[in-house]
Formats: structure tokens, C-alpha cells, sequence
């Protein structure tokens, strides 16, 4: 298979398993890609396009298809923190209900996706040979970070949580970008080591050298990764030092308090923001916005609203700078909350208003705030109660809640330390796609009996459905790679 490279994107039409050669454009060819000026970040820059372009699938554009619009709602409306308020045509359907099927579109579209960002981070980084240029090598490091997170999206989705015991089957690891069309799935650990390998590499390759922006993979975006996966292995005193170090970088503040909404309107240009899925104004996908389906402003469908459970926890304090991410839509008495299919239609603006416009927003991948919770929970497992508390009473003093700070003796309702910062996470880093993973890694159920088209139950932490299928299309081609229950 042959492709070109422009200084637009990267165009890739791949297999998960099979070879690419980039065809001579301009005179750049596979073999010299290392000596073209800006070759390596025209392919590069094509690796990230991945996550926000709408790719033709199975011979087809749907606009309702992208990577980041699709693993966001797949995260999200599974957990409880939003609600779907009626049926509709959209996979998205199947998401929110725990309704899966092997040919979940959805589903298989971000295997297809993560898989061509593991390719062609695959070939990038076999195509220049490390230590001979240091901008090349910090361009290696962002291929390491691609590679690496694009299989953290697929454990999260496809893989039971590491806490859940390393020797169940995680995801194929494709790690040369000429592999055989059947591959096993390596256990969870060992995918969880190789996503760790990646990103220290990434790390120490990004060491040196200029960020590109927050829209750019760095140093201090592996670390935090770095946080999150060790967190998730339990492995405290590493979660603990990597987000350390990201909150002692001064690259990243806290966005403050006046300007919370920013944090999420204008997300690219936050003291606050890591590592961003950026969207200018040709990559606004309108109706197939992520903001889309949260609110209804001239534009949007506005059919997925704040749990009820959410609104109950938020509303204990209204003063809470998060509340004004939530918009009631109004009757024309001007007090009582419009309804739909009997859900009142909270409407969610975490997704919109970027550049003043509807639909736009660049969402966020890493931010700093998680780092703070990363920590906190780190070390409330290490019976660290003083360190633990601290960490998310600087999250709830920046949400304006300083007279109502976490203290042994108070844990604003929570049963126990633990549960204070997961109740911590839960607020700050709601509709981010964090929620069902945070409860099911710490092996808890999930209480899911609040208004919204989803079945009323408590989903126990074991149920197989909270995870995806692999994707039909990959267990027929690649029969060695086991189906889950």
C-alpha cells in the first residue's frame, strides 16, 4: 500500500497489520525521511490528525465518526455522570445502554483508529535512527507518547483494569509496523509494561528540547500519563512522584477561579491544559460535535443531560464554580426545568463555546487538576490521610469552596478518605471520561437507577459488559485473538 505525505496530513489508509511505504512526494521518500527538513513532522502531525479527522470506514464518511468523539461518549455515557434521554440512531445508543454487539460501529472505528495511530507512530519511529538529531529525537518521543496512549485507550475500552489481575488478555501489541495478521492478545500486564516503556522513553526523549504546544505530546504529558498508568497499577509512590512532577513544573497552573469556564471554552490557551485534542474552526464538526449531544444553543441536539445522581451531589453547595458548566433550559414561567421523556434537560457546556462558537472545543486528554486527584488517591491508599486530604482541598478551595474543605472529622459525606476523592474526582473531572473506570478499578459498583433510557441498575464491578467487544471485524481476520465474554 502506498501514501503520500503533505504538509496538510498524513492521509492513512492501512490495515492494523500491514506494511506501509510512503511514496516519493517532493522528493521524500521512507529511506530519507530522516534528512528532509520537516519530514518527520509533516508524518508526525499526521499521527495526530488521527484522533479528530473523520476517516472513510469500511467505504464510507460518516460525519458522526472521529476518534476523539467516540471515545469520549464510549467512556462516558457508560458511567454516571450523564443521561441519555431518548432512543436514536447514533451507536452512541449502545454506549449509554451497555447494549454491545461485535459490530458495534462505534466500537470497531476505534480499534480501526488506534490501530492506524499505532502504525504509523509504528514507522515514524523505525524510519529515523535515535541520537543523531535532537529535534528528530524529541519528534520520536511524540511517537512514543502517540503509540503509548492509543493503547491506553484501548485497555481502558477493550481490557479489564489491571486491578482486576494482570494475566487477563488485554490488546494485540503491534510494535513493528510489518506484524502477522494473527496475533494473540498480550495479557493486561504486559500491555501495561509496554505502555510504561513507551512513555519513559517518551519522557527521556522529550527531555531536551521545546514543546510544541499543548496540542503536542511533551515531557510533562508522559509524566502525567505516566501518573494515571500507575495509579490504575496501584503502584502509589510512582503515581505519586510523576504527578508530583507535573505539578512542580512551572509550565502548568491551576486555572483560577474567575476564569474556571476557560479552563474548558478555550482549553488550547489554559495554564491548566496538558494535553489537548485541538480543534480550529475547519475541524468543528457541528451536530457531530462531542458538545453537540450536551446542548441545544441555535445548534446541537442537546439529548444527554447531568445524571440525577450528579445534579444531587453538585447542588449540596451552589456556590461550586462547576455548577455554571450546567445550564437548565427553562420554561417560560422562567423557573421550572423543560423536560424530556420525564429527564429535565440539564444541559452540560464543557463541550462548546470555544472561539465564542456552539460546537467547537478542543477536550482534554490530560490536565493538571488530575493530577492533584492522581495524587490524592495515591496516597489515601497509602494511608497517607494528611497529604491526601491536602491535595483535593486544593481542587475544591480553586472550585470556591473553601469554607467547605475536606478534614478527618469531615469528609463531606464520604464513607471514607478514599471515597472522598473519588467523590473529589467525580466532580472535578465529570463527562471527561474518567468516571466508570475510577469505580471499576477500585472494584465498586456502579449505580446507575436515576432517570434516562438506560436499564435502572446497580452494575456490579465484575459485570463483563464494562467492557466493549473486540470488534467482529479483527476476531474473524485475526482468529487467534480470543473474543471478550
Amino acid at each position: 500500500m502506498k501514501i503520500k505525505l503533505s504538509l496538510l496530513a498524513l492521509l492513512v489508509t492501512l490495515t492494523t497489520a500491514c506494511n506501509l511505504e510512503i511514496e516519493p512526494f517532493d522528493g521524500i521518500t521512507r529511506e530519507n525521511l530522516a534528512s528532509v527538513p520537516n519530514a518527520l513532522t509533516y508524518a508526525t502531525n499526521g499521527t495526530y490528525a488521527l484522533m479528530k479527522d473523520m476517516l472513510e470506514y469500511k467505504g464510507r464518511l460518516d460525519f458522526r465518526s472521529t476518534y476523539a468523539r467516540n471515545l469520549h461518549q464510549m467512556l462516558e455515557y457508560a458511567g454516571d455522570n450523564v443521561t441519555l434521554s431518548g432512543t436514536t440512531t447514533d451507536p452512541l445508543f449502545f454506549a449509554a445502554t451497555r447494549e454491545h454487539f461485535p459490530a458495534m460501529e462505534n466500537a470497531t472505528y476505534i480499534w480501526y483508529v488506534a490501530y492506524k495511530i499505532v502504525n504509523l507512530a509504528n514507522q515514524n519511529i523505525e524510519s529515523v535512527t535515535e541520537g543523531q538529531n535532537q529535534a528528530n529525537d524529541f519528534l520520536l518521543g511524540e511517537n512514543y507518547f502517540m503509540r503509548a496512549m492509543a493503547y491506553f485507550d484501548l485497555l481502558r475500552l477493550y481490557a479489564r483494569p489491571f486491578s482486576h489481575g494482570a494475566n487477563n488478555p488485554g490488546v494485540p501489541l503491534r510494535l513493528q509496523s510489518a506484524t502477522p495478521d494473527k496475533l494473540a492478545r498480550a495479557t493486561v500486564g504486559q500491555c501495561y509494561a509496554q505502555v510504561e516503556a513507551d512513555l519513559l522513553k517518551a519522557a527521556t526523549l522529550m527531555a531536551t528540547g521545546q514543546s510544541r504546544g499543548v496540542e503536542f505530546a511533551s515531557k510533562e504529558a508522559a509524566w502525567a500519563l505516566l501518573s494515571r498508568l500507575y495509579l490504575y497499577k496501584e503502584q502509589h509512590d510512582e503515581a505519586i512522584d510523576f504527578a508530583t512532577r507535573v505539578i512542580q513544573s512551572p509550565r502548568f497552573q491551576l486555572q483560577p477561579t474567575g476564569s474556571y469556564l476557560d479552563l474548558f471554552h478555550n482549553s488550547p490557551a489554559s495554564s491548566e491544559s496538558i494535553f489537548v485534542i485541538k480543534h480550529l474552526l475547519q475541524d468543528d464538526k457541528v451536530l457531530a460535535s462531542i458538545g453537540s449531544m450536551y446542548l441545544t444553543d441555535g445548534l446541537g441536539w442537546g439529548e444527554v443531560y447531568i445524571s440525577e445522581s450528579l445534579r444531587n451531589l453538585m447542588q449540596q453547595h451552589p456556590e461550586d464554580v462547576r455548577n455554571e458548566l450546567i445550564k437548565p433550559q427553562l420554561a417560560n414561567d422562567g423557573v421550572t426545568v423543560v423536560t424530556r421523556n420525564g429527564v429535565p434537560k440539564y444541559f452540560i457546556t464543557k463541550f462548546s463555546y470555544q472561539d465564542g462558537i456552539v460546537t467547537l472545543s478542543s477536550p482534554h486528554v490530560i490536565r493538571l487538576a488530575e493530577m492533584y486527584l492522581n495524587r490524592a488517591e495515591a496516597y489515601a491508599k497509602k494511608g497517607d490521610t494528611p497529604n491526601a486530604l491536602a491535595d483535593i482541598n486544593v481542587i475544591r478551595t480553586r472550585a470556591g469552596l473553601a469554607t467547605s474543605l475536606y478534614s478527618a472529622g469531615n469528609l463531606q459525606g464520604a464513607s471514607s478518605v478514599l471515597n472522598a476523592v473519588l467523590q473529589e474526582r467525580r466532580l472535578e473531572l465529570a463527562y471527561e471520561g474518567h468516571r466508570a473506570i475510577d469505580v471499576y478499578r477500585n472494584k465498586l459498583n456502579l449505580d446507575r437507577t436515576f432517570p434516562g433510557v438506560q436499564p435502572k441498575v446497580v452494575v456490579s464491578w465484575e459485570d463483563p459488559r464494562n467492557i466493549y467487544y473486540i470488534p467482529q471485524d479483527e476476531v474473524i481476520v485475526n482468529t487467534i485473538c480470543a473474543q471478550n465474554n
